[in-house]
C-alpha cells in the first residue's frame, strides 16, 4: 500500500470497494490498488478505477452494468467523500476537509521527515555514478551523469536504503596513456585549473598523434605498462590521475555531490578480483576459446540470456573494460574471496568521509557487499551493461543479476552536436564554466532585487540560486531524454527552473515572517477556492512522488514535482489573501497552508541538492 496521506486515500478507497465486493460475493481478479488512476478532470473525481473491465472478463457481464451493480453497494468512509458511476468506471471523490486536516497536521508535525519513510529499511544499495576518465573536466554530460546519481542516492537515503556512492576511475585506459605522453611532451602547460590543463593538453596531443605515427607507438607502450604494472609509468598516471580527481572533487564539491569510495581500476586489476573472476568464468560452459578472427581471444557466449558473445580477454591476454566491469561488479555484491584496500582520501566540504581505493590501504568490510547496484551509465553503454549483468547468470547469481540495474541517461548536446574530448569542443561547457556563469547571472538579479542587502548574503545568495539553477536543468528532464545544453534555457529564473522554486519558497517564509506565529489548530473546512485545494492535493501526494522516484529509478520526478507545486502556489498567493484574509479563521488556515508549502518546497528541493534559500 502507498505511504503519506493520498496513499492513505487511496487505502480508504480499496476498502470500500473490498467491502462492496464482499456484499455482492465477488472475487476481485487483479489487484485492487493497480485498477486505481487519476481521471483526466477533477470534475470526474480524484480517483477512478478501471476494475469493472476486469471483472467483466469473468462474471462475463458488460463492465457498465457491473458498475452500476457495485456503485449501489459502495458505502464512502474515511477520506472518501463520495462515489459516482460513470460508464464502467466508478469515480472517487475525496473529502478535502478531511485531507487537508490530515496532511497539513502531518507536514507540520514530521517537517523534515515529511515525505521519508522506511521502505528500504535493512537493505543496502550501491550506486556509483560520474566515472571521469581522469584525464579533463567535468563537462555539462558528465555534470548531468553525477546530479543524476546524487539525486538517486538521496532519494533512496530518503526511503530508508543504506546508500553507498562509488567513483569508479579508470587509470589505466588509452586517454590516460595520452594524457601522460602529453605531460611529458608539452612543456608550455596551459596556465588553468589541472584537470582543465590536462584536458586542454589531451587534446593537442590526439592532434599530433594524427600527424606523427612514432607518438601512436609510444602510446601503446605506455598502455602496455599501465596493463602490466612494472615501470615509473604506472606510478605516474596514478599521480597524475590523482592530481586530476582531487580537481574534479572540487567541482562537485560546489554542485553538493559526494562519494564515499572512489575504486580504482588497477587497484581493482592488482587486487586479484579480476583473475579471480575469469577463473570462476572459465569454470562455466559460457567463456570458450574464440575462432576465426577472435582466434587466440576467450569469448563470453551469450546467447541463452539473448544477447551477442562478447570477447572479454582478447588474443594479447589483456582484458576489455567490460571484464573488469564484471569483476567490479562482483565485488560490489560481495561475491568474491579477493579483496579490496582502503584508506581515507579526504574529508569533504559537506562533512562525508570520502575512502580510496589503494593497494597500501587496510581492508574493511563495511564497503560493497550490496544488496542492490545501480550503475549510473549512458544509455550508448546499453550492451555492455547487459553483458555485465548476464555475466551473474552465467555465474549463478541470479538473484544479483535480478538486484543490477543500469539507469541509463541520454548525453547532454550542444546546439552544434555532441561534445569531444579530443577536439576540445567541452571547452567554454565545463561544469566549472557553467556554474561561474550561472552565479554570475544570478548575482545580477540578487543586484537587482536586494541593493541595499550585504555583500557577504548577495554571494551566499548568488551561489545558492546559481548552483541550484545548474543542477535543476541536469536533472528535470527525464534521464532517457536528450538534452540540448542552452544558456537562455539553463539560466531562465523566471520559468520551469531551480531558481523559479527557491523564489517560492523565499516567498512562502517572508509570508510567515510578517505573519508572526502560528495560531494551533486551525479550522480546515474554510478553504474553498480552488486554488487551495489543488495545493492540498498537491501536498498530500508528496510522499508518493519520492517513493515513486526513488524505487522506479526515475531522479526527475521530485524537480517535476517542485516545479508544479511552485506554480500552484503562486496561483494561490495571486487570489487569495493570507495575512489580510477575510476572517481570522481563513487567515490561520491560510498560514498553515503556507507553511506546509514552506517545508514541502525545501524537502522537495533538498532532495535534488538544491538549497532553499529564505530570503531571494
Amino acid at each position: 500500500m502507498s505511504v503519506g496521506p493520498w496513499g492513505r486515500f487511496k487505502g480508504d478507497v480499496v476498502q470500500a470497494l473490498s467491502g462492496a465486493l464482499s456484499k455482492l460475493g465477488w472475487q476481485a481478479p487483479v489487484n485492487l490498488e493497480a485498477t486505481l488512476e487519476e481521471p483526466p478532470d477533477l470534475k470526474l473525481g480524484d480517483l477512478a478505477t478501471r476494475l469493472c473491465f476486469e471483472l467483466a472478463k469473468v462474471l462475463h457481464k458488460s463492465p457498465a452494468i457491473l458498475a452500476t451493480e457495485l456503485g449501489k453497494e459502495i458505502r464512502p468512509g474515511g477520506l472518501v467523500d463520495r462515489v459516482e458511476v460513470s460508464g464502467s468506471y466508478l469515480n472517487f471523490f475525496v473529502d478535502i476537509s478531511k485531507l487537508a486536516e490530515l496532511t497539513l497536521e502531518t507536514i507540520e508535525r514530521q517537517d523534515r521527515d515529511y515525505g521519508c519513510s522506511e521502505v528500504g529499511k535493512g537493505k543496502k544499495v550501491l550506486i556509483e555514478h560520474t566515472s571521469v576518465n581522469p584525464t579533463k573536466p567535468l563537462h555539462i554530460g558528465h555534470g548531468r551523469n553525477a546530479v543524476v546519481g546524487d539525486t538517486l542516492a538521496r532519494l533512496l537515503r530518503a526511503l530508508g536504503y543504506q546508500v553507498e556512492v562509488h567513483n569508479y576511475i579508470d587509470d589505466m585506459g588509452r586517454q590516460v596513456a595520452e594524457t601522460l605522453l602529453a605531460y611529458r611532451l608539452i612543456r608550455d602547460k596551459p596556465r588553468a585549473k589541472f584537470d582543465h590543463m590536462l584536458g586542454l593538453i589531451y587534446s593537442e596531443i590526439h592532434s599530433r598523434i594524427e600527424q606523427d605515427p612514432k607518438l601512436e607507438e609510444e602510446v601503446r607502450k605506455i598502455l602496455a605498462k599501465l596493463e602490466s604494472g612494472e615501470g615509473r609509468d604506472p606510478r605516474q598516471a596514478r599521480l597524475l590521475s590523482e592530481k586530476c580527481v582531487k580537481a574534479n572533487l572540487e567541482t562537485t564539491d560546489r554542485l553538493g555531490i559526494s562519494y564515499d569510495l572512489l575504486v580504482w581500476e588497477s587497484d581493482l586489476v592488482r587486487s586479484g578480483i579480476l583473475g579471480e573472476t575469469l577463473e570462476k568464468l572459465k569454470r562455466t560452459k559460457y567463456l570458450v576459446e574464440g575462432t576465426g578472427e577472435y582466434q587466440g581471444a576467450l569469448v563470453l557466449k551469450l546467447s541463452d540470456f539473448g544477447l551477442e558473445d562478447k570477447v572479454l580477454i582478447r588474443s594479447d591476454g589483456t582484458a576489455v573494460y567490460t571484464m573488469r566491469d564484471i569483476a567490479y561488479q562482483l565485488w560490489k555484491f560481495g561475491k568474491t574471496e579477493a579483496q579490496l584496500k582502503f584508506r581515507l582520501h579526504s574529508k569533504r566540504p559537506d562533512g562525508t568521509k570520502t575512502y580510496t581505493t589503494s593497494q597500501r590501504g587496510r581492508a574493511n568490510n563495511r564497503f560493497g557487499r550490496a544488496d542492490v547496484v545501480i550503475n549510473v551509465v549512458g544509455a550508448e553503454q546499453r550492451f555492455p551493461q547487459q553483458v555485465v549483468f548476464n555475466s551473474l547468470r552465467a555465474l549463478g547469481f541470479e538473484k544479483e543479476y535480478e538486484n543490477s540495474h543500469h539507469l541509463a541517461y541520454e548525453h547532454v548536446w550542444l546546439p552544434s552536436g555532441r561534445f569531444s574530448g579530443r577536439k576540445g569542443t567541452w571547452i567554454g561547457y565545463t561544469v566549472d564554466d557553467v556554474i561561474e556563469e550561472a552565479v554570475a547571472r544570478s548575482r545580477a538579479v540578487v543586484e537587482e532585487h536586494s541593493p541595499d542587502s550585504s555583500e557577504s548574503f548577495k554571494s551566499r545568495a548568488a551561489e545558492m540560486v546559481g548552483v541550484g539553477a545548474v543542477r535543476f536543468s541536469l536533472i528535470s528532464t527525464s534521464p532517457e531524454k536528450r538534452i540540448t545544453f542552452k544558456w537562455e534555457e539553463a539560466l531562465n529564473f523566471e520559468r520551469n527552473s531551480g531558481p523559479a522554486v527557491q523564489y517560492s519558497h523565499a516567498r512562502a517564509c517572508s509570508i510567515l515572517r510578517k505573519a508572526g506565529p502560528l495560531k494551533a489548530e486551525p479550522v480546515y473546512s474554510v478553504f474553498k477556492l480552488p486554488q487551495e485545494q489543488r495545493l492540498i492535493r498537491l501536498l498530500a501526494r508528496f510522499p508518493e512522488v519520492i517513493q515513486e522516484a526513488g524505487e522506479r529509478r526515475q531522479p526527475h520526478l521530485p524537480a517535476l514535482y517542485a516545479a508544479e507545486l511552485a506554480l500552484a502556489f503562486n496561483a494561490f498567493y495571486e487570489v487569495a489573501p493570507v495575512i489580510d484574509a477575510e476572517t481570522p479563521e481563513l487567515r490561520s488556515a491560510r498560514l498553515h497552508l503556507v507553511n506546509c508549502v514552506r517545508i514541502v518546497l525545501r524537502n522537495a528541493l533538498e532532495l535534488i541538492g538544491i538549497s532553499a534559500p529564505e530570503r531571494m
